[in-house]
């Protein structure tokens, strides 16, 4: 049994991961913690195998909690959850094995489990590749476009990135929303992310992305959730608890 402790100072975050582990038999949840003393403490009392350590927490990061574990030589794996690839290196260092990108992908987090499973007797290999993968993966730069294309009544239509208000998914395809219309494109969000300026473009849930600059207004909803309200359209863009921490931090709500 693999027994794992959740640190996030937000409860929405943990209860999210939480409720994914619950679904492996193999795993036991045996603890929670809300800020990077409580996690210290926890960890020196129930000695879990493998700590799911939020990056963005107040007084105590998760990058400070983790070079408090390694320097005290704890033998236990350390996943970074987090959305801030500019941590690679420092997650490099202080020995983490793997990362979760917010908004959780639930299949990733499984296959992560999986993998730390069968690779559990073998300690020493597991850090050695787990740790060339972060680094290769967080550290990896995805520069921008300002231009895509998408078929449209058999042509090809050149959309200026910038001019994008919002991309959803409709009947299991993907949808830009721009002022000249809409458009169905063969692109996942995930592409479309990575095409993207991170700087203006957000993930606000696993089936929206969101253009900041048409943020008209921001409703306060149940759960620490949000919706949000867009220039030029009339729809409302979901913000799911998962990404509600991040999407603070962007917009300065306190």
């Amino acid at each position: 049994m693999l027994k794992c402790l959740i640190v996030d100072d937000e409860q929405p975050a943990r209860e999210e991961i939480l409720y994914i582990l619950k679904e492996i038999g193999s795993v036991e949840v045996i603890g929670e913690a809300s800020h990077g003393m409580e996690a210290l403490e926890l960890i020196e009392k129930l000695k879990p195998d493998v700590v799911f350590l939020d990056i963005q927490m107040p007084q105590m990061s998760g990058i400070e909690v983790a070079k408090k574990l390694l320097d005290k030589n704890y033998n236990l794996m350390v996943i970074f959850v987090t959305a801030y690839d500019q941590f690679a290196l420092e997650a490099f260092e202080v020995n983490a094995i793997d990362y979760l990108l917010k908004p959780i992908c639930e299949d990733r987090l499984k296959r992560t489990i999986q993998k730390i499973i069968s690779m559990k007797e073998d300690r020493e290999g597991l850090s050695y590749d787990k740790l060339s993968r972060l680094i290769k993966d967080m550290s990896s730069t995805k520069s921008s476009t300002p231009w895509i294309s998408v078929y449209h009544n058999n042509k090809l239509i050149p959309i200026e990135t910038e001019d994008i208000i919002y991309a959803t998914i409709e009947d299991k395809n993907t949808v830009i929303f721009t002022n000249k219309g809409k458009f169905e494109t063969n692109y996942t969000l995930n592409d479309l992310m990575d095409k993207l300026d991170p700087h203006t473009f957000f993930r606000s849930h696993k089936s929206y992305i969101v253009n900041l600059k048409y943020i008209e207004s921001i409703e306060p909803w149940f759960h620490s959730t949000y919706n949000i309200n867009l220039k030029s359209v009339k729809d409302t863009i979901p913000v799911s608890r998962s990404c509600s921490k991040k999407f603070r931090e962007i917009m300065n709500i306190e």
